[in-house]
């Protein structure tokens, strides 16, 4: 058994297998799983989880009222405090139109259990569904985000929680380069 710094590195590694050309191939190929179902909310579920960080729960209960034109709103949230997070207005658009009113999804957490299975995609014990969470951390890091947004984008209570992606930032040491008191004073 590793130190508990090893465990938390093996827990957090990008859970998708991710290609040097940046296409996740197993989240693609789960997706299209769940776009040929005939009920189509596991899709949706697992698309807000992919680009909004929310927990399953989060998504799996999103009421209609609390899509907007291009935010959603996550009012049932682990901490209790709602959580506002910009979408792409097409996808808010998509939602918008599946109804009006009221819950926008039955719960799915077995369709997903199933379309794992099916696609062979193969998970950590106890990361079913805090997969796509995991998932939109590691890549939010990967493509330049700034930790302290991915906190508040992930409804984080302290930043040491959120901290277990800061290594996933291509250049997150960089900064000390860019940014010490002498970056812009010629020393040589």
């Amino acid at each position: 058994m590793g130190s508990q710094h090893e465990r938390v590195q093996e827990k957090c590694r990008t859970p998708f297998r991710t290609y040097s050309s940046g296409v996740d191939t197993e989240i693609q190929q789960l997706l299209q799983h769940f776009k040929s179902l005939h009920n189509r909310d596991c899709y949706y579920i697992t698309l807000l989880c992919l680009t909004t960080g929310a927990r399953w729960s989060e998504a799996e209960t999103l009421r209609a009222e609390n899509v907007g034109k291009d935010r959603i709103t996550f009012v049932a949230t682990k901490s209790g405090k709602n959580r506002t997070i910009p979408v792409d207005p097409d996808l808010a658009g998509q939602l918008r139109k599946r109804r009006q009113i009221g819950r926008l999804f039955v719960t799915s957490y077995k369709v997903f259990k199933e379309g794992i299975q099916a696609t062979g995609i193969s998970l950590p014990p106890g990361q079913l569904t805090h997969v796509l969470r995991h998932t939109f951390a590691s890549h939010f890091m990967m493509n330049g985000g700034n930790i302290l947004v991915l906190q508040r984008i992930l409804g984080h209570q302290s930043l040491t929680m959120t901290m277990r992606y800061a290594h996933f930032a291509p250049d997150h040491l960089e900064d000390a380069v860019r940014f010490n008191p002498l970056a812009a004073v010629d020393t040589m």
